[in-house]
């Protein structure tokens, strides 16, 4: 043994014949070495300076050779790609360090209605309810990307003095999410507002149960920017819904994920039940699990789209077409996975369409 080398070291001479450096992980090898052999497998004499090799070695074992991962001139990230920790470990590897990168979307919530009271205030008096989809939607956002800047300035209500001040502040962000005041109301006045703004509209009402007043379409300032609006309906599930389905793929998407749409899967249904033929899609809360090497669907008792206490042990949606009839136990259905949500058995609420 003729030396040792350390990790940030390189040898103070070239490997000999009948000589043997020993080496730390992450060392520089000596000149001439093309191979190196665990300590494991080898059995050292201090006394008198020999190392035994129990086994032959091959040619550059254990040994990182340069440009084995990326050579000069491979891209190592494209462009568009949304830095994530490997990502971004990637970059400091090579020294790119800054990287050049688009800024994530700033997001607006504004949640509508005279009837929501503060969830974290005194009960609701008669006729109000806990305001619950600014936080539910700002959720939803950051789970889609940390990195996405949200902003929750507070509830608007059903007037158009009311609504024009938190519009102000929303359409001064890459993209605004209204829920509630999208329907055929005397007071949704969200598509009036925004339309009077110069609201570019996209989309206008979607066939699909629950979420059908989905208002989607985008607004040029005066900087001469967009701002990219969602007018989510103001049912809790309906508004879970619509982002899942929407919004996230759009935020998605303008991060750089090259397919941004839901995780579709193909499950066998546990339960049926009444389930009324329409001529929208439905999506139906569902618990997955993986039972005897099958994915299973196990649809949970739901009473419509401001049931969130339905949607807090699904897993899925159960994707129903329009003007089918109910899928029937056994039959194999199209379900929607949500993301960060596991596979589980089934509890609680489990039971039948």
């Amino acid at each position: 043994v003729d030396g040792a080398v350390h990790a940030g070291e390189t040898a103070g001479a070239p490997l000999r014949r009948g000589g043997a450096w020993k080496i730390m992980t992450g060392a520089g090898l000596p000149d001439l070495a093309d191979a190196v052999v665990m300590v494991e497998e080898t059995e050292a004499s201090p006394a008198t300076g020999e190392v035994l090799i129990k086994k032959p070695a091959r040619i550059w074992q254990n040994v990182c050779r340069r440009g084995e991962d990326a050579r000069r001139g491979d891209v190592v990230v494209r462009a568009g790609t949304c830095l994530d920790a490997a990502a971004l470990g990637m970059l400091a590897s090579v020294g790119c360090d800054p990287a050049p990168v688009f800024a994530a979307p700033s997001v607006c919530v504004v949640p509508t209605g005279d009837e929501l009271c503060p969830s974290n205030g005194p009960p609701p008096p008669p006729g109000s309810i806990r305001e619950s989809n600014g936080i539910l939607l700002e959720a939803q956002i950051l789970a889609v990307s940390a990195a996405l800047r949200v902003l929750r300035p507070g509830v608007a209500k059903d007037d158009r003095a009311s609504l024009a001040r938190f519009l102000d502040v929303g359409l001064a962000h890459d993209v605004l999410i209204l829920s509630g005041g999208v329907s055929m109301g005397d007071l949704d006045l969200v598509g009036v507002a925004l339309k009077e703004r110069g609201l570019q509209v996209l989309i206008e009402k979607v066939s699909i149960k629950p979420g059908k007043p989905l208002l989607f379409g985008r607004v040029r300032r005066a900087d001469g920017r967009h701002c990219t609006v969602f007018g989510l309906p103001g049912n809790p599930v309906s508004s879970y819904a619509t982002f899942e389905l929407f919004v996230r793929p759009y935020l998605l998407r303008r991060l750089g994920d090259p397919d941004p749409f839901p995780d579709e899967a193909t499950a066998v249904l546990e339960h049926d039940g009444p389930l009324k033929v329409i001529p929208r899609t439905q999506h139906l809360p569902a618990i997955l699990a993986v039972v005897d090497g099958v994915l299973r669907a196990t649809p949970l008792r739901w009473n419509g789209s401001a049931d969130l206490r339905g949607l807090v042990d699904a897993g899925a949606f159960i994707v129903v077409p329009p003007d089918e009839p109910a899928p029937r136990p056994g039959d194999r259905v199209t379900v929607h996975r949500l993301p960060g949500k596991p596979l589980r058995a089934p509890r609680g609420r489990a039971g039948r369409l």
